[in-house]
């Protein structure tokens, strides 16, 4: 290894936290002898209590942690940590001279350890532990690291298809209303022309004004509805929530009200005149208790 190589290495381990937390000073002073060869930044802690308020604080990225010490053993101090967001992917090897049974390793990883080691240690073995448990830990970040970046990418894509589905629907509305203006005045040139026709043809123009209006009401509503739901997704659910008995007709007026459409625009997108539309907006305010002063409109936007 060159001297640059070997000045790199040692530049990248001293940003990596190793804590030890043991009651013994010899323990430390022994584990110290042989991870200050890798150049890791070490951390101590006398006690499970400190172990968990230090790695806390410094985030390590390994912890030798000492079964058996005072005032909250080592066992208790890995729970604690694997409760926390913070520390909960943190490695943890547990350390002991004592609970060294297959017993006590069952128990020392069901408690969230990720490693066991027994005492006294063999200076290989802990630093292929060591380096082990941070290479786990890199391991966790990078997991973290790319579950956020297609978070990230995931909401800028909703937010993105929002935007779109929002500028579709405002276009859609739109021509519809126009469309449906101009469905109106077709509708009346048709009636006028009926006026002027034998009996047998004005029957024939009255089938096809009446089967011109479910059509293009259905069309339209179809259309629209598609979109509005995409955009406002929750609206209907919350709106069923605060108001279950809604007829579907009031159902699809709370929905063109969500769209800011006036009373003549209802009216010639759902081929209903405009005295009809007041007295459902009527009907619909009795139902939700609101009085002559309350605004139909401003309930509605309220919902989400």
């Amino acid at each position: 290894m060159t001297i640059q190589e070997e000045t790199d290495k040692a530049n990248v381990n001293m940003q990596l936290k190793v804590l030890i937390a043991d009651d013994e000073p010899q323990n430390i002073k022994d584990i110290f002898e042989v991870l200050k060869k890798e150049n890791y930044q070490l951390l101590v802690a006398p006690n499970g209590k400190i172990a968990v308020e230090v790695a806390e604080k410094h985030r390590p990225q390994a912890i030798i942690m000492d079964w058996d010490m005072p005032e909250m053993d080592g066992i208790e101090a890995v729970k604690m940590l694997r409760c926390s967001p913070g520390t909960k992917l943190t490695p943890i090897i547990m350390a002991t001279g004592k609970m060294t049974t297959p017993e006590n390793l069952q128990m020392a990883l069901e408690s969230g350890a990720n490693d066991f080691i027994r005492k006294p240690f063999d200076n290989i073995e802990i630093i292929a532990r060591v380096k082990s448990m941070i290479s786990l830990n890199q391991e966790h970040q990078e997991n973290i690291n790319l579950h956020k970046e297609i978070s990230q990418q995931q909401i800028e894509r909703i937010k993105y298809q929002l935007e779109i589905n929002s500028q579709a629907l405002s276009t859609l509305k739109l021509k519809i209303i126009t469309d449906a203006e101009g469905h109106e005045h077709l509708i009346k040139s048709l009636n006028t022309l009926r006026d002027h026709v034998t009996e047998t043809g004005g029957k024939m123009i009255s089938k096809i004004i009446s089967s011109y209006k479910a059509k293009s009401s259905a069309v339209n509503w179809d259309e629209l509805e598609s979109l509005f739901v995409k955009v406002h997704h929750s609206f209907y659910n919350n709106l069923q929530s605060r108001i279950p008995d809604l007829s579907p007709a009031e159902r699809r007026l709370c929905g063109l009200i969500k769209l800011n459409m006036t009373t003549k625009e209802i009216s010639a997108v759902s081929n209903q005149s405009a005295d009809t539309i007041k007295k459902t907006k009527y009907r619909l305010k009795k139902k939700l208790g609101l009085d002559a002063a309350d605004s139909l409109n401003n309930f509605i936007h309220e919902i989400s």
